[in-house]
C-alpha cells in the first residue's frame, strides 16, 4: 500500500485515526511526561461527553448537510438510561450515527443558531472549501510522518479555520485554555504541514463558542509568534519522544527526589490551631 501524502477529502475519521503518524492530539500528552504519552497511546479513551458535543457542533455549523448523522436518545418515555435492551436496540438501529441526549441536541442547536450572529465565524463557515479534510506529510529533515485533521480549509485565501467549544470564549480565559490544552501546538502542526505540502504559509483562525447560553463566540487570529512558540514546543516534545523510542524507557514526570513547594497563597497566618482562621 502506497504511503498517504497530501490532502484527502471525505476520509472517515476511523480511517484517519488508523494511519500511523504523529499528530497534535497525541504529541501533547508528552507535555506531562513520556509515561503519560505511552499510557495514552496504549490505552485510548472513549470520547467524553464534551468531545461528542464539540464534534456534533462542528458538523451542525460547518457541515449542516450532515444533520442526518445524528440520533437523539431520551425523547421517548422508555428512553431513560443508556443500558439494557431498549438502549441496545436503539444503538443497533442507529449504527454509524452520532447519538446525542436531548440536552446535548438542544445545546448543539443553540450554539449553531447563536454562532450565525458572529459575522467572522459565519464568513468562514459559509466560505467555499472542504471540511474535515485529512492532511499527511513527512518532516523534510527527520522523515517522521505527520498527520492533521482540518475543520475547514478555505483554499481561495489559504485559511485554516478551527472550531472549538469552550466554557468561556473571552480572550483572557480562552487564551489560558488554549495553552493548557495545547491548541497552539496543534495549530502549529497544521500550519507547518500546509506550508510543507503547498509552499504557502496559511492564515490560521480559531473560532470559540461558549457551550452555555447565550453561546457567545469569537474568532482569534493565531499570530506568527504564537505559531512559532507552538513549533518550538513541538520540536522539544518530539526530541524527547525520539529519545524514548530509541531507549525504550518512558519515565514519569518526576523520577527523582524533589522539594515540596506549597502554593503561593498558603501562609501560616491563615491557620490557627490547625483550623482555617
Amino acid at each position: 500500500m502506497s504511503e498517504l501524502t497530501g490532502f484527502v477529502e471525505n476520509m472517515p475519521y476511523e480511517e484517519y485515526a488508523k494511519v500511523p503518524a504523529l499528530n497534535g492530539s497525541s504529541i501533547i500528552h508528552m507535555r506531562r511526561s513520556p509515561m503519560n504519552y505511552r499510557w495514552k497511546m496504549d490505552n485510548p479513551e472513549p470520547p467524553t461527553p464534551a468531545l461528542i458535543l464539540g464534534t456534533a457542533t462542528h458538523r451542525m455549523i460547518l457541515e449542516p448537510n450532515r444533520v442526518g448523522d445524528f440520533a437523539v436518545w431520551g425523547e421517548a418515555d422508555d428512553q431513560k438510561v443508556r443500558r439494557g435492551k431498549i438502549w441496545d436496540a436503539f444503538q443497533e438501529s442507529h449504527q454509524g450515527k452520532m447519538i446525542l441526549t436531548v440536552d446535548e441536541r438542544d445545546a448543539m442547536v443553540g450554539m449553531a443558531v447563536a454562532v450565525r450572529k458572529n459575522l467572522p465565524i459565519r464568513r468562514y463557515a459559509d466560505a467555499k472549501g472542504p471540511t474535515e479534510i485529512s492532511m499527511f506529510w513527512r518532516h523534510p529533515f527527520t522523515q517522521r510522518r505527520y498527520k492533521a485533521r482540518l475543520d475547514k480549509l478555505v483554499p481561495e485565501t489559504h485559511t485554516i479555520f478551527d472550531l472549538k467549544t469552550t466554557r468561556d470564549c473571552q480572550s483572557y480565559r480562552f487564551g489560558g485554555q488554549s495553552y493548557a490544552l495545547g491548541y497552539h501546538i496543534k495549530m502549529a502542526i497544521q500550519w507547518y504541514g500546509y506550508k510543507e505540502l503547498t509552499g504557502i504559509e496559511p492564515k490560521m483562525r480559531m473560532g470559540a463558542i461558549d457551550s452555555k447560553p447565550p453561546h457567545e463566540s469569537a474568532v482569534y487570529r493565531l499570530t506568527k509568534d504564537v505559531l512559532l512558540q507552538g513549533i518550538e514546543e513541538l520540536d522539544l516534545l518530539v526530541e524527547k519522544l525520539d529519545a524514548c523510542e530509541k531507549s525504550g524507557v518512558w519515565p514519569a514526570e518526576q523520577d527523582e527526589e524533589t522539594d515540596l513547594i506549597l502554593p503561593s497563597w498558603a501562609t501560616a497566618e491563615e491557620y490557627r490551631d490547625g483550623e482555617v482562621a
